[in-house]
């Protein structure tokens, strides 16, 4: 199959063909692409991680509020554990997306 012929070319052009969807097409636009049933998109996963570091968050702050009105129904290291881990998730959240938006400024700046 013989994809670049001569007559494609056009000065210093060469038109080139769209064999995949996801391609841009001659407008700048690409082709429908949806969700595939059973894939999880990169947006699927962030959300969900943030829903994770959310939970760690209310859990903490839970187990604090529980501590204060009634000291007896939970053990002071359950507490800690929870701030701890919560504290943790917060922090390596906050490194990802500061080495997202590093990584999205490297490329940027490439040259």
């Amino acid at each position: 199959m013989d994809l670049l012929n001569p007559t494609m070319a056009k000065g210093s052009q060469v038109d080139i063909f769209r064999t995949d969807p996801r391609h841009f097409d001659v407008n700048g636009q690409t082709g429908p692409l949806g969700n595939r049933k059973g894939k999880a998109t990169f947006q699927d996963a962030m959300m969900s991680a943030m829903e994770g570091v959310n939970a760690d968050q209310m859990k903490a702050s839970d187990l604090y509020q529980q501590m204060i009105t009634n000291p007896d129904s939970i053990d002071a290291h359950d507490v800690t554990i929870a701030a701890a881990q919560a504290q943790m998730s917060l922090n390596l959240a906050k490194n990802i997306v500061e080495r997202g938006l590093q990584a999205y400024r490297d490329i940027l700046n490439m040259r």
